[in-house]
């Protein structure tokens, strides 16, 4: 959706991935970390592997696209970056979760969507 927006807009598209810190007892892939500096490695890696194929796809669609890593809680990087760069629109991704399931983990887009100043588009994930 956003790499649609910003080609029909002719806007730079920056593609924001905020790494959270793994648990320790949920290792991705069912491998044991040696420790929990491997299990963050692993984790760092994995996430520029992914933001690295996002802009790729971005740029072989012909979209002018950058990309950020950070790392910290979601909601917050989010609206830092959106403090920073200052976007004429923010879009992100929702799970779509109810009931228990939102009230024990959250809303990082509800979350997003009350604090920013700047418009914010909520696009359901797949």
């Amino acid at each position: 959706m956003a790499r649609g927006l910003a080609l029909r807009e002719r806007a730079t598209l920056l593609l924001l991935h905020v790494l959270t810190p793994p648990s320790p007892f949920a290792p991705p892939g069912g491998e044991i970390p040696s420790s929990y500096l491997a299990l963050l490695d692993a984790a760092r890696r994995d996430a520029r592997r992914r933001l690295a194929a996002l802009l790729g796809r971005a740029r072989a669609a012909g979209a002018r696209a950058r990309a950020r890593l950070v790392a910290g809680g979601p909601a917050d990087e989010i609206l830092k970056a959106g403090r920073g760069w200052r976007p004429d629109l923010i879009v992100i991704g929702t799970h779509g979760r109810g009931g228990v399931r939102r009230f024990l983990m959250g809303s990082v887009a509800e979350h997003v969507v009350r604090r920013a100043a700047r418009p914010v588009l909520t696009v359901r994930g797949r």
